[in-house]
């Protein structure tokens, strides 16, 4: 965002939310609420120090929850063992919704040598917004209260207790948490208590824990409390899936089924709704311009993905609760659920099946482990009848093209589908559609000389969503700055020509042609010889390299991943090379190569496909085994023995290694390349 924009942008925000609070956005300070219990604490016990990082260990987590007050009590205690800790843990700092919480600070200590410090001053925290979302385009009003502490020295053992009070009304009045019982630093111990009015009923469900809770009657009121000491870090190994989820925790909810969930959802996206003149209007000129439904709901997802931009305001019950259709398409922006929300309500205008649907885009079907509630979803989606046929459409997909058959829609797994015939949560089946295509083209005019190259690329399904979208927010300049650095990896001279693209809206395929000069094509080597490295190098940026391949947790491959790849030098006379073929396969993807010369040109020919987004740890070795392979037939290197004056003819053929200039440039180029593009 430009920032004068953005500015704009904060102060409109700001004064939106000025006028939605109506509790005191400072901190207070009071006593520890009655219904608190008070724990002991080891101070003594070091056993887990020599697993803490960033120069401090956690000694002591508590969470405490009366839903009759709604409040949340909180207890930190940690303590410095080094100077690190000093600089990374001396400050304090705690979230809040203005809109419906208080934030009640009850003390903040430094205990040394036994000592205890009162370090709780009020007019020494400081209120600001933060608004860490906001380059994500998501405004939530939500405050932070942060204390500088002075004099921290290493041995300190800071304490910090503080309540939260007000839940979110747009839950009403029904709790839904989860208690983390594992993480990924160590943790000497942890006590949650939950204390329940008499009449409502908390379903309760452990994953990978084994701890029950000590369950009491305390003044009519059920409570839970659950204890864990010496809890060991449980450290996520690199490339894991999001969806994996191995923390120990423990659910609690007061919803009963996914239905109960359904039923809340129904209330914030009602199937009636009272739409604007101007909302009608444009309805109707989509159905005027469009004669099927197959038709109409195309011109109608095109219209709130293109014209509608991306841009939540999301405080208090707007968590959750969309802004009315007609005032999004008034104001043309909304989030995930006012994008959805609005293209449902206008093809049901139009008599057509629309139903929105929550989607959890980390836990994907692993959503089926939690327990039912609103808060296990983070995303709104929307899923259409046409005829018996079910369509599924993400309206924050900006640019899709082509036929509605075939238009991307991400794997999301499963989703809740709202409606007033949905029990259970609804499986989502993957179509993998998205590919690329690439042609790079080398034309070499004289041994002694330069080149050109040429790369010509087709893109379909997601791939050519996400090009789609550079092309329609970023210059033709910017994108061309782009491309050249991933070649420039290769070629460090390589100077960008020009570029050129094609959208063909009807089938969706988005083609981009990008022309450079290499004024030096050739290396020499400590014999005068003269070498061209080339290779895959579009694949080669798609494999995933765990660096922990002992694995005890799955792997995240990229997904969906299919790439076909030709690389064809043009030499300016015949040429001869020993030709090479390769071919990979295992469970979780396929790579074939192809290495030959035609007279005066060079072929590589490759294509690689995932099948899944992630392999097992049982398909670790074959998956290993085979990259190793891979990475022998990588690249290859053209080379003649001939010298600058030399006319003898002789020609060496490329070893099939993977040379340190492929993995330098890989490192260097790819990763930038890659990362701007997608």
């Amino acid at each position: 965002m430009k920032l004068h924009l953005y500015l704009l942008f904060t102060v409109h925000v700001l004064f939106i939310s000025s006028t939605i609070y109506s509790l005191p956005d400072k901190p207070s300070i009071s006593k520890v609420p009655a219904w608190v219990t008070k724990n002991n604490i080891d101070y003594n016990n070091v056993s887990l120090d020599k697993d803490a990082a960033d120069g401090y260990i956690n000694i002591s987590f508590e969470t405490q929850v009366s839903l009759a007050d709604q409040s949340k009590y909180f207890f930190y205690s940690k303590k410095i063992i080094s100077k690190s800790g000093v600089q990374n843990e001396s400050q304090i700092s705690v979230s809040f919704d203005p809109s419906y919480e208080q934030l009640i600070f009850h003390s903040i200590h430094i205990i040394r040598k036994g000592e205890i410090l009162n370090r709780l001053e009020l007019s020494k925290i400081k209120t600001v917004h933060q608004e860490e979302e906001l380059a994500n385009f998501i405004y939530t009003g939500s405050l932070d209260a942060i204390l500088i502490l002075e004099d921290v020295r290493m041995g300190d053992i800071i304490e910090y207790s503080y309540t939260i009070k007000g839940f979110n009304p747009i839950f009403k009045n029904k709790y839904t948490d989860e208690y983390s019982m594992e993480f990924p630093i160590p943790l000497y111990q942890i006590y949650y208590k939950l204390i329940v009015p008499q009449g409502r009923k908390m379903t309760i469900k452990n994953l990978h824990e084994n701890v029950q809770p000590v369950i009491s009657a305390v003044n009519g009121q059920q409570v839970y409390e659950w204890r864990k000491s010496n809890i060991a870090p449980l450290v996520l190994q690199d490339y894991t899936p999001h969806w994996h989820h191995p923390y120990a925790q423990i659910l609690v909810s007061e919803y009963n089924s996914w239905k109960e969930v359904n039923d809340w959802a129904m209330q914030l996206f009602p199937v009636k709704k009272q739409l604007s003149v101007a909302l009608q209007k444009k309805i109707k000129e989509i159905e005027t311009a469009n004669s099927s439904d197959e038709e109409k709901t195309k011109a109608t997802l095109q219209f709130v993905q293109d014209d509608i931009r991306y841009m939540g305001i999301e405080i208090g019950e707007n968590s959750h609760k969309p802004a009315d259709p007609s005032k999004v398409f008034a104001q043309r922006f909304g989030d995930c659920k006012e994008k959805s929300y609005l293209l449902c309500v206008m093809l049901r205008a139009m008599n057509i099946d629309a139903s929105p649907v929550l989607i959890n885009t980390v836990s994907k079907k692993s959503i089926t482990e939690l327990l039912p509630a609103p808060t296990d979803f983070d995303h709104l989606t929307v899923r259409v009848k046409l005829g018996s046929v079910y369509y599924w459409f993400d309206p924050t997909i900006a640019y899709q093209r082509g036929n509605i058959k075939n238009l991307f829609y991400p794997d999301y797994q499963a989703g809740l589908v709202i409606n007033d015939s949905t029990f259970s949560l609804t499986p989502i089946v993957f179509r993998s559609i998205s590919y690329q295509h690439a042609e790079e083209l080398f034309k070499v005019s004289a041994m002694s000389g330069g080149g050109t190259l040429t790369v010509t690329t087709t893109f379909h399904g997601s791939e050519a969503d996400d090009i789609r979208n550079d092309y329609n927010n970023e210059s033709l300049a910017e994108l061309m700055t782009t491309y050249k650095k991933f070649y420039a990896g290769y070629y460090e001279d390589i100077k960008a020509d020009s570029l050129t693209y094609k959208d063909d809206e009807n089938t969706g395929i988005f083609t981009t042609t990008e022309y450079y000069s290499i004024p030096k094509f050739w290396e020499t080597g400590k014999g005068k010889e003269k070498k061209f490295s080339l290779s895959a190098f579009i694949i080669n940026n798609v494999l995933i390299r765990p660096k922990e391949k002992d694995r005890t947790m799955p792997f995240r491959i990229m997904y969906p991943a299919k790439f076909e790849e030709e690389v064809i030098v043009e030499l300016p006379e015949n040429w001869k090379v020993t030709e090479s073929e390769t071919h990979l396969k295992n469970k979780c993807y396929a790579y074939n190569c192809l290495f030959y010369c035609a007279y005066n040109r060079v072929h590589l020919v490759a294509d690689y496909e995932n099948y899944k987004d992630h392999a097992t740890i049982a398909e670790a070795a074959a998956y290993f085994n085979d990259l190793s392979k891979y990475d022998e037939s990588a690249s290859f290197d053209i080379s003649s023995g001939m010298d600058d004056s030399s006319n003898n003819n002789s020609h060496s053929s490329g070893k099939n290694i993977l040379s340190a200039f492929i993995t330098i440039a890989v490192i260097a180029g790819g990763v930038i390349w890659w990362s701007q593009r997608k």
